[in-house]
């Protein structure tokens, strides 16, 4: 994680160097990173980024720490404006979330974090369940018929990913969509006291 030194670095140096740094790791394969690269593009010398972070896979932890952070944020954003109602949250948190990797070119990212999470596994134990705790009061339970609500967020959850795994590597966009829907329905019927529409 980030020294005290980075953290009281004025805003838009921060943001400079973790914008070059989401761009470096979402360009090349985890192992081509360059911190040569990052330090030229960012403006910064050598010395500045070893007193910002210990290495690349230090780096590495903080931006994957902040892009859960972002993930949770959406997560709750989509409930909320879907009422809580799971079926709706999960079809569009699809659609927000395999737009935002086309928008921001983030399939290499993507690729990285899943070739090299190991790296940083102890920092994000049980992703889904902090990841639950921070919507669950969001979520709608009136139309469920088990108590069971974690369980039922991480059946969606891992619905979720694997989908935008094989979204990201597909040539076939709208067919992997058109199954993950598929799969949403699938799941639904199993717990809703009756079905949606």
């Amino acid at each position: 994680m980030p020294s005290k030194t980075f953290l009281n670095l004025d805003s838009n140096k921060q943001h400079k160097l973790l914008e070059v740094a989401m761009h470096e790791f979402s360009t090349v394969p985890y192992t081509e990173v360059s911190i040569n690269q990052m330090i030229a593009s960012a403006g910064i010398s050598r010395g500045s980024f070893y007193m910002y972070f210990t290495d690349k896979d230090d780096l590495f932890g903080y931006l994957l720490e902040i892009n859960k952070k972002r993930m949770h944020k959406m997560t709750k954003n989509v409930f909320t404006s879907c009422n809580g109602d799971i079926k709706d949250s999960f079809l569009m948190l699809y659609d927000e979330a395999t737009k935002s990797i086309q928008k921001y070119n983030l399939a290499r990212l993507l690729k990285n974090i899943f070739l090299y999470f190991t790296i940083h596994r102890e920092k994000f134990i049980r992703p889904s369940h902090a990841l639950f705790l921070y919507v669950k009061d969001s979520i709608s339970t009136k139309n469920i018929k088990t108590d069971d609500l974690e369980f039922i967020f991480h059946l969606f959850m891992h619905n979720l990913f694997i989908s935008i795994t094989e979204a990201v590597k597909s040539d076939n966009v709208l067919g992997v969509r058109k199954q993950y829907r598929h799969k949403v329905n699938i799941l639904c019927y199993g717990i809703y006291k009756e079905e949606k529409e």
